[in-house]
């Protein structure tokens, strides 16, 4: 089960500092970062998404039975951390390019009959996301058996006396937000986001929070991230004042 952390990323740019760091810290074992072929077509007035689009165009023409409208993992290609800090500032700024770029994008999904979510920004379970997400984040950390006595003494001294039960040679995964139209469009006027943003983790805990915390820290975000233990100490803390 995945569990929720809060960051302090209230601008594009923090979120972009913030990717950057979750993709580069010593316990990293793999990212995998998606863009759906939508977006590239809504970003096509920037020669880098363009080349994309023209590409997944002439895929089309190979294949014509391709089914756009699907969960087909083909149709989301993989990204660099730069192509999607690329897309989120196309889209979470302002003036007559960004807002052409938002309707580009909904007249590119209504050609494909593809129906834009109502959720309100950033307010969607991860459990039950929309379809389709146009931006998927995700980052594979090192299982704790292969955890160096000295490079990762770290998140070590973190775990040391923890008590959860977890498989010391199983990967832990964490994943970003839900990113559908709706956050594209709506998640962040003018650079300014309009709700959290929340990252996850599979368990240990101990693990993640001090990773999060690491790279919050490199960021250079104005505080740390809140996790749900945080959050229990803050309940018992209130409870006791009470």
């Amino acid at each position: 089960m995945m569990t929720a952390w809060s960051f302090a990323a209230n601008m594009v740019d923090e979120v972009a500092s913030l990717l950057r760091a979750l993709g580069k810290h010593r316990y990293v074992k793999e990212v995998d970062h998606r863009i759906h072929f939508t977006v590239d077509r809504a970003l096509a007035d920037i020669p880098s998404f363009a080349a994309h689009a023209a590409k997944f165009d002439d895929r089309i023409r190979r294949e014509p039975g391709l089914e756009l409208v699907s969960r087909d993992p083909t149709l989301w290609r993989p990204a660099t951390i730069d192509d999607v800090i690329g897309v989120l500032t196309a889209f979470w700024g302002s003036g007559d390019a960004v807002d052409r770029r938002i309707d580009r994008l909904a007249e590119v999904l209504e050609e494909l009959n593809i129906e834009i979510p109502e959720h309100e920004p950033w307010d969607v379970s991860p459990d039950d996301p929309p379809f389709p997400e146009l931006v998927t984040l995700d980052w594979v950390l090192l299982p704790i058996d292969e955890l160096d006595a000295d490079r990762h003494k770290g998140v070590l001294d973190a775990l040391e006396g923890s008590s959860e039960e977890v498989n010391q040679s199983a990967p832990i995964y964490q994943e970003g937000p839900t990113i559908s139209a709706v956050e594209l469009a709506d998640g962040a006027p003018n650079g300014v986001l309009v709700g959290e943003f929340l990252m996850w983790s599979e368990p240990p805990y101990a693990y993640a929070d001090y990773v999060f915390r690491g790279a919050s820290k490199v960021a250079k975000l104005i505080s740390a991230p809140v996790g749900l233990r945080d959050l229990e100490q803050l309940d018992e803390f209130e409870g006791d004042e009470g």
